[in-house]
């Protein structure tokens, strides 16, 4: 979580990227949330349900954890056979194009940080910032044909998102999961027997992971471990 400090007038360095046009600037003794999320500059051009605060420690570590799922896919696919190898091919391709950084789970929305102390955080050291502008799109990855993003509609279901998209060898048919803009998820099941109407928000990501019998028993773990390392996406 972010840093707090015993000191009254503790200050921050965030340093700001904007996605939208790569330009980058620097917000200096900010000494709490609400002050960086009222920054002027910021607070009316900044889509902030997919703002993304990271610390430089959490960003190691995110790194590493993603470093860890690529070897996993890497050497699950060396031992596969070759149909199941073909996918997670596919995925580590998809993985590959992520970015990362060492997210905090706190909340940007500046009238929830203005009005409830208990998410006015204190800031000390240095973060990073990522900003951009509110996206039209939701984006489709994991084991099937045709990733990449598509239009965001809305009322349109997670299952409808899915349609046309093959799923691939070893992929779970049943559920997908949605990783939403702040890297919240949810569980959304969408076979014809126990589909629901759940919606994805702009700027979500849909990820269809691997069915729990194609796992071997040494990486049954992994789809956890690549949605964790996803909510930690920077936005795009």
């Amino acid at each position: 979580m972010l840093a707090f400090s015993g000191h009254a007038l503790a200050d921050s360095i965030v340093t700001v990227h904007d996605t939208r046009n790569g330009h980058e600037r620097f917000i200096k003794q900010a000494q709490t949330l609400a002050q960086l999320v009222t920054e002027p500059s910021l607070i009316d051009s900044v889509w902030w349900p997919g703002a993304l605060i990271a610390m430089p420690s959490a960003s190691m570590q995110a790194q590493a954890q993603y470093q860890a799922a690529m070897k996993q896919l890497a050497a699950w696919k060396a031992q596969a056979v070759p149909q199941q190898a073909a996918t997670i091919a596919a995925v580590e391709a998809q993985m590959r194009t992520v970015r990362v950084a060492g997210r905090q789970f706190v909340s940007l929305d500046p009238d929830v940080v203005r009005l409830n102390a208990a998410h006015n955080l204190q800031l000390t050291g240095d973060y990073t910032l990522w900003v951009g502008g509110r996206p039209d799109t939701v984006t489709v990855m994991g084991a099937l044909d045709g990733a990449g993003p598509q239009p965001w509609q809305a009322g349109k279901s997670i299952r409808q998102y899915l349609q046309g998209h093959a799923r691939l060898a070893g992929a779970d048919k049943n559920v997908a999961v949605v990783i939403r803009p702040d890297g919240s998820t949810q569980t959304a099941p969408v076979a014809y027997w126990n589909s629901r109407h759940i919606e994805a928000e702009p700027g979500s990501l849909i990820w269809v992971g691997f069915s729990s019998w194609a796992l071997p028993r040494e990486f049954a773990s992994l789809n956890e471990h690549l949605i964790s390392v996803l909510t930690r996406r920077i936005p795009d």
